[in-house]
């Protein structure tokens, strides 16, 4: 009976030094998802505005003007592959 005591006292300090090393890599792991959030949030708008862009073109496109480099803006009347492959290239 003693015999199994210690070894669960044994096995209790082994869990409270387990879950200390767990707290700091927790407390490391939480800084640094800080640092990641704070950067995301910082690309992230850019992200937006990009895809509002696409929208917008896509928008232009089916109006019927030109979006690709070569003739943009100009009425188109025909599908364009030089504008399509703009809006697949993304």
């Amino acid at each position: 009976m003693e015999k199994t005591l210690q070894e669960l006292k044994m096995i209790v300090r082994e869990l409270i030094i387990e879950v200390g090393e767990l707290k700091e890599r927790v407390t490391i792991l939480e800084k640094e998802n800080a640092g990641t959030e704070a950067e995301h949030h910082l690309e992230y708008p850019a992200v937006l505005l990009r895809a509002e862009g696409y929208e917008n073109l896509g928008s232009i496109y089916k109006e019927g003007y030109h979006i690709c480099s070569m003739a943009y803006g100009m009425p188109r009347e025909d599908e364009c592959l030089f504008c399509i492959a703009f809006m697949n290239r993304e």
